[in-house]
């Protein structure tokens, strides 16, 4: 017989996996990975949040890396904190229309890209091709215009009594 005990069998729950899988997708469109996976935990978190601490045991990782995602998510707008009553530590939750926010602000970091196909277009020098130029210009001309309607219509839908679009 062996003094060795087998190992404990590791389960990883559905929101331990979407946790993980939100982190992994955040970090393909340029997010941090640890600030994509707190919000993922945040997003399948309780109504009142939770706090750094809960996050780090339950992501498993430093309260370090928890406070730097904390820190990103908060400034683009997507969380918030959420006050407990008689709780010194600060909860975060997802901000309310935090999705909308990010898109108005990404719309804004379109501008320089429609700026920056209009100023190639002007400087291509004789003999380049104008074709990747024009279609990026026209792409970021047609987003600039359609986002603003396409928020303006959510921020409508969300405004109705039964808010489903």
């Amino acid at each position: 017989m062996s003094d060795e005990s087998p190992a404990p069998a590791t389960t990883t729950s559905e929101s331990e996996q979407f946790m993980e899988r939100a982190g992994l997708l955040f970090e393909m469109v340029g997010m941090p990975r640890a600030a994509g996976r707190v919000l993922g935990a945040l997003l399948v978190a309780p109504p009142h949040g939770r706090t750094p601490a809960e996050l780090a045991a339950l992501l498993q990782s430093s309260r370090a890396s928890m406070s730097g995602a904390i820190k990103y998510l908060t400034l683009v707008g997507l969380i918030e904190r959420a006050p407990n009553p008689g709780e010194r530590a600060d909860r975060f939750r997802m901000r309310p229309n935090a999705w909308a926010i990010l898109t108005e602000q990404g719309n804004r970091r379109i501008q320089p890209l429609h700026e920056l196909a209009q100023e190639g277009l002007r400087a291509l020098p004789t003999g380049g091709d104008p074709t990747p130029l024009r279609e990026m210009e026209q792409f970021y001309a047609y987003v600039l215009q359609v986002f603003p309607k396409m928020l303006d219509e959510w921020h409508r839908v969300q405004r109705r009594p039964s808010s489903t679009p």
